[in-house]
């Protein structure tokens, strides 16, 4: 579209610290323009309760965007049925939120954004609103009329894919089957290659401890993901494994691969947090636009105090818009 990426930031739960994250990240440089979805009352309240000063600008969508300055933000506002109550969930105000999400989503198929970066949302009380809301990947999958997307989760030493996500783990084994192992290494090895990795290598966990260990510890592994591995092989893609989890992330694999395959959401995100909290993007693969978000959720039990770190909304904004300019961040 443009040389300079326009980054759309949504601000999340309106009750949350996704708010007070958006003031704080007016503050930070980036080499891209920067417009947030966000109550433009709500953020301003915020600037002036944390004596940071903060400019919002309506955005006009038909121009060239323009290079983010310290202390201001282009905004669209997100009108609101009840003034937030900082810390308190208010359900008259989740459609607004799901309002939000839809536009960002139109905003992004309309290529008028480069991407979308997400403050966190409270899935519980939008699912109160919307049965079928899940959380933003399935969202704007849903929206863009695609099948399937892939959650990643990256730090600058370790990236991890989900092959489920948010479902009860009771439910993971009859879930993961060839065609789902299949179908998500597809994506991961489409996605990278369009990121300018043209040979992407990829571990695949198993599912079972120590993989199955033969089928002693489960069948899984051998039946279902063993053989999915070799038919992506004899396509072309440099896929290996399953391999025992618990042995499978350390420096010396990070090194080896460049992105692993997790069965369930705890088998991996535990890992990636563990060494990068703060310093993570989550990463929707799979989607026709740039969408990163957060590592933690809407912090309701802090947001009255005003200290959350911008740091994983600072490092996601960022990790979009190095994948903006066709490059993925190392």
């Amino acid at each position: 579209m443009y040389s300079l990426p326009r980054i759309l930031v949504t601000m999340g739960e309106a009750s949350g610290i996704g708010p007070e994250l958006l003031v704080k990240i007016a503050q930070r440089e980036y080499d891209a323009e920067i417009v947030v979805l966000a109550n433009g009352a709500l953020l301003n309240q915020l600037a002036g309760e944390m004596s940071i000063p903060l400019q919002l600008l309506s955005i006009d969508w038909n121009r060239s965007p323009q290079t983010h300055q310290k202390n201001r933000l282009y905004f669209e506002n997100v009108e609101l049925a009840s003034a937030p109550i900082v810390g308190t969930l208010q359900p008259e105000n989740s459609p607004a939120i799901l309002n939000m999400l839809s536009r960002a989503g139109e905003l992004a198929l309309a290529k008028t954004v480069d991407a979308i970066v997400t403050a966190p949302v409270h899935k519980a009380i939008l699912n109160q609103v919307d049965p079928q809301f899940l959380g933003h990947t399935e969202y704007f999958a849903q929206q863009a009329n695609v099948a399937k997307v892939v959650m990643m989760l990256a730090t600058k030493q370790l990236r991890v894919a989900l092959t489920t996500t948010h479902i009860p783990l009771s439910q993971v084994s009859q879930t993961v089957t060839k065609d789902l192992v299949s179908q998500v290494v597809t994506i991961i090895h489409q996605s990278f290659i369009g990121f300018g990795l043209l040979a992407p290598r990829i571990a695949v966990c198993g599912l079972n401890p120590h993989a199955g260990e033969d089928g002693l510890l489960g069948h899984e592994d051998q039946t279902i993901i063993f053989p999915a591995i070799k038919e992506l092989q004899n396509k072309g893609v440099d896929v290996k494994g399953p391999f025992p989890s618990d042995s499978l992330f350390t420096i010396s694999k990070r090194s080896e691969f460049d992105v692993f395959l997790a069965m369930y959401h705890d088998q991996g995100l535990p890992v990636v947090k563990a060494i990068g909290f703060g310093q993570c993007a989550n990463i929707t693969l799979g989607l026709p636009f740039i969408r990163t978000s957060v590592d933690h959720g809407t912090a309701l039990d802090i947001a009255k105090r005003k200290i959350a770190s911008s740091d994983s909304l600072n490092y996601a904004i960022n990790y979009a818009i190095q994948l903006a300019k066709g490059k993925l961040p190392q």
